[in-house]
């Protein structure tokens, strides 16, 4: 008989290789590379998965986070890109992945904000610096740290996934705009 695993191990799981690719490319960008690039990326991902999120009354949303990266790039003489990335999941069942891929990436802001500190650059940072997010995941998290029935649970994965791939087509088309 094979052992159950909660949602979060299973959506942990299923989006590794794509987790582990958008982190590949983010976060040399954000400390290392162009943070201007970086803001555009995350502002363009999340805004319309926001957009969405806020649209539905299954579930508690996360604070909203891409009016904080606009006051950043406005920080850093940039606009948000006025086109928004097409975000249209087809279940509302697919929002515990979007916000487990939303809020989960907290963490690692935390740890780009620490990195950038340790070297003198504290700009632009509302973004990564906000507590809502942090607190929020804390809260959405136990929510997830139990099994779900097979269905819901592959909606949430579809969920994720999509976030995943939104992140990683707005990293393409932004840096692909650099190349042009």
């Amino acid at each position: 008989m094979a052992a159950s695993r909660c949602l979060r191990d299973m959506l942990k799981s299923a989006t590794r290789a794509q987790h582990d690719a958008l982190d590949a490319h983010l976060s040399p960008l954000a400390v290392e590379g162009d943070y201007r690039i970086f803001m555009e990326i995350q502002h363009a991902a999340r805004a319309p998965a926001e957009s969405w999120l806020g649209g539905l009354s299954t579930e508690a949303v996360p604070p909203l986070q891409s009016p904080l990266i606009a006051m950043d790039l406005a920080e850093l003489g940039a606009e948000p890109a006025a086109a928004m990335l097409p975000f249209h999941p087809q279940d509302h069942r697919e929002a515990l992945g979007v916000i487990w891929a939303l809020a989960g990436s907290s963490l690692g802001n935390r740890a780009i904000l620490q990195r950038r500190r340790k070297r003198g650059e504290a700009v632009a940072d509302r973004f990564l610096s906000d507590p809502a997010m942090p607190q929020f995941w804390a809260e959405f998290r136990p929510r997830i740290e139990r099994e779900f029935d097979a269905e819901t649970a592959g909606h949430a994965i579809t969920g994720a996934r999509r976030m995943f791939i939104t992140f990683l087509t707005s990293y393409q088309l932004m840096t692909s705009r650099l190349a042009a």
